[in-house]
This record gives C-alpha cells, sequence and structure tokens, in this order.
C-alpha cells in the first residue's frame, strides 16, 4: 500500500526532527497521534479452519492486508512451554518467549510480568496519553496478563457453554469503545473457538469448528464497522492484527511441539503501512507486540528485551 504524500511528509519530518531531537518517543506522540491498534485474539483457530469457514469480514482483513502463512508458536531457539494457551496468550500479549515472561503451561507457576509485562506498560511508557483495553473471556488473561489497562472487561466464561454469550458481549463493549473514541490501543479475545475444539475436534472438517469460527467472524463485523466509522468520521487509522495461540488436534492441542497442526498458525496486519499480499517469510507469535509498537511510532526500547519483530518490515510477499 502506497503512503499518501501528506502522511509521507509528516513521516519524513518525524525521522529528520527525532535525529535532531535525540527524542523520538515525543515526536512520534505528536505525529501519529491519529493512529490506532485493535489486535482480535481467537483461541484455537487453526489456519486450514480458517480457510474452510465462511468468513466475509476476517477475508476482508486478508485480501486488504499482510497473511502470514508460516507463524509459529515457538520460538526458534530452545524454550520450555506447553502448546497450550498460558504461554501463548503471553507470548502474544508481551512479545517475549517463556525463557522470559516464565509462563510454560496453564499453571502460570514461575510467571514474571513484572520484568515483562503486557505490552499495555510498554505503550504507557512510551506513550502514556494513549488509552489503552482489554476485552477478554479467558478469566486468566484479566486476571494475570494485563497490566496497565486504562479498561479491562473480563466476561468470565467459567464453563464451554458460557463462551458464546460471553464473546457476543465482548463484542458489542469493545465495538462501543471504538465508536465513542474512547481508546487507542484495544485488545479483544474470543475464546469459542478453542472451546468447540475440545468438544467437537480442531479440525476443518468439523462442522461445528468451523461454524464457531464463522460467529467469530461475526463479531469481528462489529469492530470493522465501528472501526470503518472512526476512520470517516475522526480520521483515525487502524491497524488491525489477527491471531491466535495455537492450532489443536483431534480434541486437544497440549503436547504439539512437534505437530505442525497445533504450531504453524497464522499473523493477519490489516491497515496503512501494510504492504498487501501473503508471506511465507518465518514469523512468530511475539511479532504482534513489535508490529503495534511500531505502527504506532514507538522505538523499541532495549531494556525492555522484545523478542519480537515488526510484520512490516516485511518485503517478500507475494499477491494473494
Amino acid at each position: 500500500m502506497s503512503l499518501k504524500p501528506l502522511s509521507f511528509v509528516f513521516i519524513l519530518g518525524w525521522v529528520i526532527l527525532a535525529g535532531v531531537s535525540g527524542t523520538p518517543h515525543a515526536v512520534a506522540s505528536d505525529l501519529k497521534s491519529v493512529r490506532k491498534v485493535l489486535v482480535v485474539g481467537i483461541d484455537g483457530c487453526r489456519p486450514d479452519a480458517l480457510e474452510a469457514a465462511e468468513t466475509p469480514n476476517i477475508d476482508r482483513l486478508i485480501k486488504q492486508g499482510l497473511y502470514c502463512e508460516n507463524t509459529d508458536i515457538l520460538a526458534a531457539r530452545g524454550t520450555k512451554g506447553d502448546t497450550v494457551s498460558g504461554p501463548g496468550w503471553s507470548n502474544l500479549l508481551t512479545g517475549v518467549w517463556p525463557d522470559k515472561h516464565g509462563v510454560v503451561d496453564n499453571s502460570f507457576k514461575g510467571s514474571n510480568y513484572q520484568d515483562f509485562p503486557h505490552f499495555f506498560a510498554r505503550v504507557k511508557e512510551a506513550r502514556p496519553e494513549l488509552k489503552t483495553a482489554s476485552f477478554s473471556s479467558w478469566p486468566p488473561i484479566a486476571e494475570k496478563i494485563v497490566s496497565a489497562a486504562d479498561t479491562s472487561v473480563n466476561a468470565k466464561a467459567l464453563h464451554a457453554s458460557d463462551y458464546l454469550k460471553a464473546d457476543d458481549e465482548l463484542s458489542v463493549a469493545a465495538a462501543k469503545s471504538i465508536r465513542e473514541g474512547a481508546t487507542d490501543v484495544v485488545v479483544c479475545y474470543f475464546g469459542q473457538v478453542d472451546e468447540t475444539g475440545h468438544a467437537h475436534g480442531f479440525h476443518p472438517t468439523v462442522k461445528k469448528y468451523v461454524e464457531s469460527i464463522e460467529r467469530v467472524d461475526g463479531y469481528i463485523a462489529r469492530l470493522l464497522e465501528a472501526v470503518d466509522e472512526r476512520q470517516k468520521s475522526a480520521g483515525e487509522e487502524w491497524l488491525i492484527l489477527v491471531c491466535t495461540d495455537h492450532g489443536g488436534s483431534g480434541t486437544n492441542h497440549g503436547g504439539g511441539r512437534e505437530k505442525p497442526e497445533i504450531r504453524q498458525v497464522f499473523l493477519i496486519a490489516s491497515g496503512p503501512l501494510v504492504k498487501p499480499g501473503k508471506t511465507s517469510e518465518p514469523t512468530y507469535q511475539v511479532d504482534v507486540v513489535a508490529t503495534a509498537m511500531a505502527y504506532l511510532g514507538i522505538k523499541l526500547d532495549d531494556t525492555w528485551k522484545l523478542d519480537g519483530k515488526s510484520v512490516l518490515e516485511i518485503t517478500r510477499v507475494v499477491e494473494k
């Protein structure tokens, strides 16, 4: 996607001023105030099942953005960690691997979020004026991972049957927050796809599993409608990232370090500055945080010790 001439002037000016002043955070804050980020998390979503599902809203994001088809939930270096939600969402939301954030299973024992917090804390450190919001239906996200959120909504889905209602309510609340201009960085998590996989199987031939993905696509429609309204009425430019914590095999996904259907997932990035297309370049869960930060104009601080890289930097892209 080519930059608008005026946007190019702004960005060039920021680069020049940052080099002169030595304070890139301050300058970026002034020039990128209309940039916002939405991260959509779909728990337990296999890429081949996503392709089998009727998902016009996710398809729109893929068509307009970058589809990373070779995303790994495990680090290239040797690290511990089961292929379950605790490590997965910790990877996705802190931008570091289990040997840093300390979460290797769903017990969360040994977690080190003090040194490696949810990326909202990094956003606030660099740009304290930004408003952050988390909407989740899996309680550990709100209770253990989230920090520095101006708004944190936990739908408290304690049983499998709770997730449909919880995800529906979350999408309404998140869309309302976006539409009202109350937030700049939003994370919205949906849990029912994973719960359906556990109940009926993680596979594109499992009708109920595919149908759960299609329902979530309907919730995403609400979020996109709100984003579209803000982009038209308030001149905002939103980057939308769609990700998942793992795939699945049979009715489980634990112990899947050697199973591609569990560890190989996807990452979608759609919005300004994203080069549309598809890439097979290696990408990782931890790239979500780095991508969001880069789009917001936040220079990664070496002391944060983040493991990811921005997918906005990927150049080897083919047309879909």
